[in-house]
């Protein structure tokens, strides 16, 4: 059958999915409609790298760049001949169940309504199509078996429509941004990621003196920072080790990271427990530590 073909199963498994099967791994077939007889289902995305966040930061800063000297957002896919993949992708969509395929088509047109079953096997098979390339279309940074969402070539509030796949935590980072503002994002998000490098490589900066009241108050904030670093692939067990060791609530002490000279590090925290609220503790907090990294 079709759906045990190499071609068949790497092209779901580029989209970090697969066929439900039964426990000798033969594929589950819905034999009770006329159309669709096949599930999938999500399988666990490889874990972030620091490398694959770095490519994908500066790849959303050079298609930025470039779009505001062109004007134009282009995909690697425009204008170019669909190949094989193509046809495999219409193969799958079309023996897909109503469930499957109603899933992976509001996937596909970020929520947006499909239609009909043949609007919804065309949207399925662009999505799987475009997600076997194993790379963000728009940026040309590496996606393959990482966690995806669907991103906007043009920001959504500005009506953005061509979608692709790009790592999921570059597209909750940069939310509905353009232009300069998109460039803003970027940029602080690379300060983030320095900031997680710098511990990583000295988790004794933890132990800076000079910023230790900074986030006093804050029970979490070390704790969400590691956390955080963790899940983008950064070890820092040097660096919770020393966190745990500060005091019994994780998080009570503040931190430092060594930044080039007039970089701006920016942070979110839960607050500062001085009572002013959350927008007045961050923007305090944020302030403070901006000035001490730029004496680092």
């Amino acid at each position: 059958m079709f759906y045990n073909r190499p071609q068949i199963l790497d092209l779901l498994a580029a989209n970090n999915l697969k066929f439900a099967a039964d426990a000798k791994g033969k594929p589950v077939l819905d034999l009770s409609r006329k159309q669709g007889m096949l599930t999938v289902e999500p399988t666990d995305p490889e874990p972030y790298t620091p490398a694959a966040l770095y490519a994908a930061l500066d790849g959303a800063q050079r298609a930025e760049k470039e779009f505001m000297k062109t004007g134009e957002r282009t995909l690697v896919t425009d204008n170019r001949a669909k190949d094989s993949d193509y046809e495999a992708a219409k193969l799958i969509a079309s023996h897909l169940t109503n469930k499957s395929l109603k899933t992976l088509a509001s996937r596909g047109l970020h929520g947006r309504h499909a239609g009909d079953r043949a609007v919804m096997e065309e949207a399925v098979a662009d999505l799987l199509y475009k997600g076997s390339f194993g790379r963000d279309l728009y940026t040309n940074a590496p996606i393959i078996g990482m966690d995806t969402q669907m991103g906007h070539t043009t920001a959504n509030s500005l009506g953005g429509t061509d979608l692709r796949q790009e790592l999921a935590a570059i597209n909750m980072s940069l939310h509905d941004s353009e232009g300069k503002d998109r460039l803003e994002a970027i940029r602080r998000k690379k300060v983030q990621l320095d900031a997680m490098r710098a511990i990583e490589a000295n988790p004794e900066l933890l132990n800076d003196p000079d910023i230790q009241r900074l986030v006093m108050g804050d029970k979490t904030f070390i704790k969400d920072f590691i956390d955080k670093a963790e899940g983008y692939g950064f070890n820092m067990s040097g660096g919770r080790d020393i966190s745990d060791s500060q005091g019994q609530i994780v998080g009570e002490k503040p931190f430092v990271i060594n930044a080039d000279e007039g970089s701006q590090v920016f942070v979110h925290t839960n607050g500062n427990g001085n009572g002013n609220g959350h927008k007045n503790g961050h923007a305090k907090t944020q302030k403070a530590f901006n000035e001490l990294a730029r004496k680092n």
